[in-house]
């Protein structure tokens, strides 16, 4: 699969790069240290907060003591 390198944008080949989608080790290292410095961040949370979903345990004013 051909592809550009996401930090240096250098032709990439899954053939022939070890490290692909990157084209090296250093650019495979420079994004992780991007991701650990929070220079990346995901923009949206993939489930809402608002979500009903049913919960195991019961919710603490259903508490019955």
């Amino acid at each position: 699969m051909q592809h550009r390198c996401p930090i240096c944008k250098k032709p990439t080949n899954s053939e022939v790069h070890a490290e692909f989608p990157f084209c090296s080790e250093r650019c495979k290292l420079q994004d992780l240290g991007n991701w650990a410095s929070e220079k990346y961040v995901v923009s949206e949370p993939i489930f809402s907060e608002d979500d009903d979903e049913p919960s195991d345990s019961p919710e603490p004013h259903d508490i019955k003591h």
